[in-house]
């Protein structure tokens, strides 16, 4: 990959990123990416003193994710769900990452409903806030009335929001590639799969279209629980970049005196919300991703409204099962039944040392069974476990760390509700119910195994095929195993890139010294290709940076 386009056109970007990395203290890494080294200097002649920080990187990170503006705070806050990828003392710090970003004026808003909906804001509606309720990252809400005078909300992305997203998402993309490539510590981080994974949760989220259908089902789905309001969307009304929704009035979970004050009975609430969450895990695979106060209110009748449905996880019956074997390991303190989960799932490698691991992740589980059922940090254990196993090389899955951030969010709301509540004693007999009825569950066993046996036969009926096939080949010597060795291949790369760095100098000389003996005359052919042989020369020239900034990729 060639970083020449875009670090030209997004130079004054790069330019913001690194100034503010080595204001937070990370001068080193952007000298190691080798266009930052002369900000370290520059910053020490300012201000006399080594460019460095005694703030723990965690904090660090998080202030340059709020200073570079919304991409990053989304990054920071999908990085927060992901404790695989990031150490657990960043990922707490990264979970403070709000959206705190100014509105974008009305007449923005207003030109982006009209351009959707294909009607101005007057036909379509009978009144609209100019002043928004609520600005984010990626939208910003309005309150406005239809003409039948239903109170609904308008939520408008931001414009220009996939051109900037690009931008971000193309600088990211190569100074991810350059920290493979220059910080090998930072390697094992994995950034460039960090910001694959980023750029698909944004497009997802991005799409108002996919959030109403989401919105739709999670109605659906809970019709049978009359603590649950979704707001009713207004497909008519919606498209990929506008979205309306009821009005809906409510408090804040988060505003515990405001819910004293009126009525609302604390303990019911806080039930109330865990249901719903281990319901729409456990029963339906399908659950609120970014389940913060933010998106929870509480009517006056006590019942829940559930908000902002662009992020949500989704689980296949199989890793629902995987899960609850998990949980019920862990709740009954079995660690054999626990690493051999892993086993099962196939998240444990050949170089684990099973019996180490057993021993850490027995020594977590029995500390935490010492300790009284309401006072278990049920977060902060399930981060325990999953140091431990990622500190053994288990690689674990990203729709079981979704899960974790959500139960432990939920787990973190409901005691800042009602402090004596105890999240296990909640989460421990429903996780045993529904782990009892799906092993007992005749009908869905005989479906699993119904297609085994079918996988099973059709394996059979190709095999004979398959083995024709392959013998047919060995017989005409097709076949052949190939051994290559990491080393080589590395070290092919490096002689490549020293040869081809050779011949560019060599043609920089050639053409440079032929360029200032033809222009030393007073002929104009020798004169102009005097000018051709430089402008060959300052091409070799850029070529060879070229390679230079490519580096040990040739």
């Amino acid at each position: 990959m060639a970083y020449w386009p875009w670090m030209l056109r997004d130079i004054g970007r790069l330019r913001r990123i690194t100034s503010i990395l080595a204001r937070h203290g990370f001068s080193d890494v952007a000298a190691r990416l080798r266009f930052g080294a002369w900000l370290k200097n520059l910053f020490n002649k300012l201000f006399r003193r080594p460019l460095s920080s005694p703030i723990p990187i965690g904090k660090r990170i998080r202030m340059v994710a709020e200073e570079l503006g919304p991409t990053f705070v989304k990054l920071g806050q999908m990085l927060a769900t992901r404790p695989d990828l990031v150490p657990m003392h960043v990922v707490s710090e990264l979970r403070f990452l709000q959206d705190q970003v100014p509105g974008f004026p009305f007449e923005d808003v207003r030109a982006i409903v009209e351009a959707d909906l294909g009607a101005s804001v007057d036909e379509v509606f009978a009144s609209v806030d100019s002043a928004p309720i609520a600005a984010a990252s990626i939208a910003q809400v309005h309150r406005a009335t239809l003409k039948d005078g239903t109170q609904v909300i308008i939520k408008v992305q931001r414009p220009n929001l996939p051109e900037t997203i690009k931008a971000d998402l193309r600088i990211l993309s190569g100074l991810a590639s350059m920290l493979e490539r220059r910080v090998p510590e930072i390697r094992q981080f994995r950034p460039l799969a960090i910001v694959e994974e980023f750029r698909r949760s944004l497009s997802r989220e991005m799409d108002f279209e996919m959030e109403l259908l989401s919105m739709l089902r999670y109605a659906e789905m809970f019709s049978d629980e009359p603590k649950l309001h979704v707001p009713t969307p207004y497909p008519e009304y919606s498209s990929k970049r506008v979205l309306v929704m009821e009005y809906v009035e409510g408090i804040k979970v988060s505003e515990r005196q405001s819910l004293i004050d009126a009525g609302v009975d604390l303990p019911s609430i806080v039930e109330t919300g865990m249901r719903i969450t281990l319901r729409s895990i456990f029963e339906f695979g399908f659950f609120h991703a970014d389940p913060h106060p933010g998106n929870f209110f509480v009517r006056s009748d006590g019942s829940i409204v559930l908000l902002d449905f662009g992020m949500m996880g989704s689980l296949e019956s199989r890793r629902i099962d995987e899960m609850l074997v998990f949980m019920v390991a862990i709740l009954t303190g079995d660690v054999d039944m626990l690493v051999n989960q892993l086993l099962d799932a196939d998240l444990i490698g050949d170089e684990t040392d099973l019996r180490s691991m057993r021993g850490d992740l027995q020594a977590i589980l029995d500390r935490y069974s010492n300790i009284r059922l309401g006072g278990l940090d049920v977060a902060g254990f399930l981060a325990e476990l999953a140091d431990v196993t990622i500190a053994h090389q288990v690689v674990l899955p990203a729709d079981l760390l979704l899960v974790g951030k959500a139960m432990g969010t939920m787990e973190g709301l409901g005691q800042e509700v009602y402090p004596e509540f105890q999240p296990l004693e909640a989460i421990r007999p429903y996780l045993t119910e529904v782990y009892v009825k799906r092993v007992l569950d005749a009908k869905r066993h005989t479906q699993t195994a119904a297609r085994s046996l079918l996988d099973g036969l059709n394996l059979l009926k190709e095999a004979p095929f398959d083995i024709r096939r392959i013998l047919r080949r060995l017989r005409r010597n097709e076949m052949g195993l190939i051994v290559r060795s990491a080393d080589s291949d590395f070290e092919q790369r490096a002689a490549s890139a020293r040869i081809n760095r050779l011949i560019f100098g060599g043609m920089f000389t050639l053409f440079f010294f032929a360029g200032i003996f033809l222009l030393d005359s007073s002929s104009p052919v020798r004169i102009v290709a005097g000018v051709v042989s430089e402008v060959f020369a300052w091409g070799f020239l850029m070529g060879f940076g070229w390679f230079m900034i490519q580096g040990d990729r040739r």
